[in-house]
């Protein structure tokens, strides 16, 4: 799994399109284990949806996704997620707690 945090700075980016770099936060078993900072190119949203499938993101995070971004990025099968506040690495851990906790409650329910 690799997740994709619009970034400016260190700090996550207010939108997709306009950030200025994507942190991609590669994680195995749960944890992330290595993080490389893409500058935005400021590609039209279907080819950054292209590219960020290519580099195998699978999740985006920012604190708002444009209409544009969101659609592109669904359709290529990435999980797209607002309202992400803080720095990206913060981000990142907190969308996986999350995701971890759902994963959780859906394992005991079954």
């Amino acid at each position: 799994m690799r997740i994709a945090v619009a970034s400016q700075g260190l700090d996550v980016a207010s939108k997709v399109l306009r950030c200025a770099s994507y942190m991609c936060y590669r994680v195995d078993r749960g944890m992330i284990v290595d993080c490389q900072n893409m500058p935005n190119l400021s590609l039209p949203p279907a080819q950054l949806a292209t590219l960020m499938k290519d580099l195998g993101v699978t999740v985006m995070l920012a604190q708002t996704v444009e209409p544009s971004a969101r659609a592109a990025l669904e359709q290529a099968g990435i999980e797209v997620e607002a309202g992400s506040t803080g720095t990206a690495s913060g981000a990142a851990r907190t969308y996986l707690a999350h995701t971890l906790a759902g994963r959780d409650e859906e394992l005991e329910a079954s």
